[in-house]
């Protein structure tokens, strides 16, 4: 239950930002693995970061499952949930990279310096429905990589052979796929199709006529509210303008924790937003909770 988006600003600094929504767990705190750093994934040999790396983790008995993070080159990745919509092997295949969803993001940030690096390498993945480690259920993960270069890639392992979906718009959430999104958001707007000229003129329409966006948790409505609002606002002009409007953005779709014992195990709560700049190479994380920003650089683990 987590919402992202993406914003390149007129001095192409590129940020890649998101709500972490999930019910109550192991809080996910900023964490740094050094270059050099020896892992191991569920499935296959140990393998080893070749770029530091920053992002929201939790530390799983003695093992580390990032929810999103941006490595030493700028490529960034975050995860999100798709259920119902994945394929996954039943087993590891013998001639690829057998990795669980879990293992996904440190692949991917381990090894790889630009969104192209990954996707020439996504052919050789295989995601493998496999427990990891601590946990005791395979997740319905969907991803969303950004670079340095300002280009981006989603990627819905809706069928065996991993690709890149084609998202212009450069948001996501959850359930249904991009495409039923686009059609929904277009449905909504009012609008004959889903090329992003025509969503974008009628978003910039919408917010200028002053009509209420959708509310509340469900990722139709989180989807259409953040789509209107990145389409329909003008770009921003400098990193630290896409990172003021990103959280602008996000907290509106904010799902809030339930208190006074009300709140349920398998209720979704936004835990934290984050910003993943990949001109500045920092990562920036803001709790829910207290709202006080930390921001880490990836290249000077000392700040």
């Amino acid at each position: 239950m987590c919402t992202s988006l993406t914003l390149t600003a007129s001095d192409q600094t590129t940020i890649l930002a998101r709500t972490m929504d999930f019910p109550n767990v192991d809080p996910w705190v900023p964490t740094k693995l050094p270059a050099g750093t020896e892992w191991q994934p569920i499935l296959g040999q140990p393998a080893t970061t070749q770029f530091n790396i920053v992002g929201a983790a939790r530390n799983l008995n003695g093992h580390t499952l990032f929810g999103d993070g941006i490595n030493a080159a700028g490529l960034s990745c975050a995860e999100l949930y798709l259920p119902s919509r994945v394929t996954y092997y039943d087993d590891p295949q013998s001639d690829k990279v057998n990795l669980t969803p879990q293992d996904f993001i440190l692949w991917v940030l381990s090894s790889h310096q630009t969104v192209a690096d990954v996707l020439a390498d996504l052919p050789q993945v295989a995601l493998i429905a496999h427990v990891w480690y601590a946990e005791n259920k395979v997740y319905p993960f969907h991803w969303v990589l950004a670079d340095a270069t300002g280009a981006t890639a989603y990627i819905e392992p809706t069928s065996l052979t991993l690709t890149a979906t084609d998202n212009p718009i450069q948001v996501m959430t959850n359930t249904p796929t991009l495409a039923d999104h686009y059609s929904g958001l277009a449905a909504f707007l009012q609008v004959p199709d889903t090329k992003q000229p025509t969503l974008t003129q009628a978003s910039i329409a919408w917010l200028a006529s002053g009509q209420p966006l959708p509310e509340g948790p469900i990722p139709t409505n989180r989807f259409i509210r953040t789509a209107i609002n990145r389409l329909g606002h003008p770009q921003p002009k400098t990193g630290n303008d896409a990172e003021n409007a990103a959280l602008t953005y996000l907290k509106q779709v904010v799902t809030p924790k339930l208190e006074n014992g009300q709140q349920k195990p398998n209720h979704n709560f936004t835990h934290y937003i984050s910003f993943m700049n990949t001109k500045a190479l920092t990562y920036t994380h803001i709790p829910i909770d207290t709202m006080r920003s930390q921001s880490l650089s990836v290249v000077d683990f000392a700040k």
